[in-house]
């Protein structure tokens, strides 16, 4: 059993021999920024300064081999071969909410919908009620595996109890979302979580939401959750999709219209002429540069592809957004799944 300290702060917490720091950090009820947990979105970069680590299977797309040299690890992959010191330099979250410690847990499948040619929602009826914030995401074992798992956001209210929604987009030889179509309902599946630390903060400044594909799924919730408590503060959708066909769940968002303060900017990269489109093609990321003026007072949550994701943050902070009410949700595919890179992209 090692020990690290997290510093400013004194924070220590006990790492068991071949466990990730940030599994134990969680295991102890020790709040840390992180997203993925696969070693990909690098968003539980920290700096070790004392102490040897097993750098574990970190992708070299978040984790370079200078940053390695200089002391910096993914605490989702990283073990411990000592005591270790950590440094924690970010600007401290005054609005950070008390840890949901995750958990596994059974549920079976109430039903699958079509919403686009690529996008499915799954619909998950727990066996119990399920704690997670708005923008957290869960993990669901692939059916018929003892160890496969992949990670999905929820897409329906902290409300909602028992019964979960995903947004998924269907990877051709997916592991998991390749079975979407043919899931019966009444198929166990085993989930763990809640997961994430980008999700709705509690205060009084505008929100900005922005997301391409299945990224509109951790959207969802939270724009459910704050129709639920009536949330007072204005929120700003942009929603980047190819064609007209690829828009999902447009009917519930003008609902949430008609109960939140919501501005809904969709967006085309490729609108035909067929989908009557009335603007021209352009990118969310286009469009929220154009839109969002200098300096704005948001808190803002990026979901979706990378790429856009880390476009929207360097955009936003560019303009003068600071750092800590900027949040993402970066989707990648599974390791086993990466034959999906080379034909769409880091993905959604």
């Amino acid at each position: 059993m090692y020990l690290a300290r997290i510093e400013p702060g004194n924070r220590e917490f006990s790492i068991k021999p071949g466990e990730s720091i940030l599994d134990a950090a969680l295991r102890s009820g020790v709040s840390l920024k992180y997203g993925c947990r696969h070693g990909n979105c690098s968003s539980c970069k920290y700096l070790v300064t004392d102490g040897e680590v097993d750098y574990g299977n970190a992708s070299p797309y978040s984790l370079s081999n200078a940053e390695r040299d200089e002391g910096w690890v993914l605490l989702c992959c990283a073990t411990a071969l000592d005591d270790l010191e950590i440094q924690d330099d970010r600007v401290f979250d005054q609005r950070q909410r008390p840890l949901i410690m995750p958990g596994e847990f059974d549920g079976h499948v109430a039903g699958v919908d079509k919403l686009t040619s690529a996008l499915r929602r799954l619909r998950i009826h727990a066996e119990r009620p399920v704690s997670f914030y708005a923008g957290q995401f869960t993990e669901i074992a692939v059916p018929g595996t003892a160890d496969q798992w992949r990670s999905y956001s929820v897409a329906s209210a902290p409300e909602a109890g028992r019964e979960l929604e995903f947004v998924i987009k269907v990877i051709d030889g997916g592991a998991f979302s390749g079975q979407l179509d043919a899931l019966e309902v009444g198929t166990r599946v085993r989930l763990r979580g809640p997961f994430g630390s980008g999700y709705l903060r509690e205060g009084d400044r505008p929100v900005l939401l922005v997301a391409t594909g299945s990224g509109i799924a951790p959207i969802l919730s939270i724009l459910e959750h704050a129709a639920r408590g009536r949330d007072q503060r204005k929120f700003t959708f942009f929603y980047g999709a190819r064609t007209r066909a690829d828009f999902p769940c447009e009917d519930r968002i003008e609902e949430l219209r008609g109960v939140l303060d919501l501005t809904y900017c969709p967006v085309l990269s490729r609108p035909t002429p067929e989908c009557g489109w009335p603007g021209e093609p352009s990118r969310v990321t286009t469009e929220v540069r154009r839109r969002i003026g200098d300096g704005a007072p948001y808190d803002a949550y990026a979901c979706g592809k990378p790429e856009m994701c880390d476009a929207v943050i360097a955009l936003l902070e560019a303009k003068g957004t600071p750092e800590e009410t900027i949040f993402s949700d970066k989707f990648f595919p599974a390791v086993e799944d990466h034959a999906y890179l080379a034909a769409e992209g880091c993905g959604d």
